[in-house]
């Protein structure tokens, strides 16, 4: 048989995984742009375009290209885990609210975070709402009485 943890979700750990998200997130796009504009700038040169019309560039295709290009993919991917980091960190806060009795929050974090997945901003105006106003669901919740074990049963006295 499989024994079952039971992880209470607390709104401290929420807004933790949230905030390494974000951070995640601006360090990656940081880093893969700080990579693009040293690849426009250095990996490369411009020259105009058969059309007339601005300018195309032509990539040296030596180290500093390459640099570059390892620079944004991972900014990219650094950007991504962030991203998989706060939906992780959302899931856990529509856990949390679900315990609750009112169940109000529960459904402006579910509704606003799905909304969210389709237009960014939204959850995020989501979550910094929740981490700002929200309730924490761990508070409410009642420990349950530990089991208790019965002992060995007593024989009668023979007599």
């Amino acid at each position: 048989m499989l024994n079952q943890e039971v992880m209470n979700v607390s709104k401290s750990l929420v807004t933790k995984t949230w905030l390494g998200g974000l951070v995640a997130i601006v360090l990656g796009v940081l880093i893969a742009g700080f990579a693009v504009t040293t690849m426009l700038t250095t990996g490369g040169t411009w020259h105009p375009a058969a059309t007339g019309n601005g300018y195309d560039f032509v990539p040296a295709r030596d180290g500093i290209f390459w640099t570059s290009v390892v620079g944004i993919v991972m900014g990219g991917l650094l950007a991504l885990v962030g991203s998989v980091v706060q939906l992780v960190a959302w899931i856990g806060a529509v856990i949390n609210t679900y315990a609750l009795a009112d169940k109000s929050w529960f459904i402006v974090l579910l509704i606003g975070g799905l909304f969210g997945l389709v237009f960014g901003l939204a959850g995020l105006a989501v979550m910094v709402a929740y981490m700002v106003a929200g309730p924490d669901g761990t508070v409410e919740r009642k420990p349950e009485p530990p089991a208790t074990i019965a002992g060995p049963a007593r024989l009668a006295a023979a007599g």
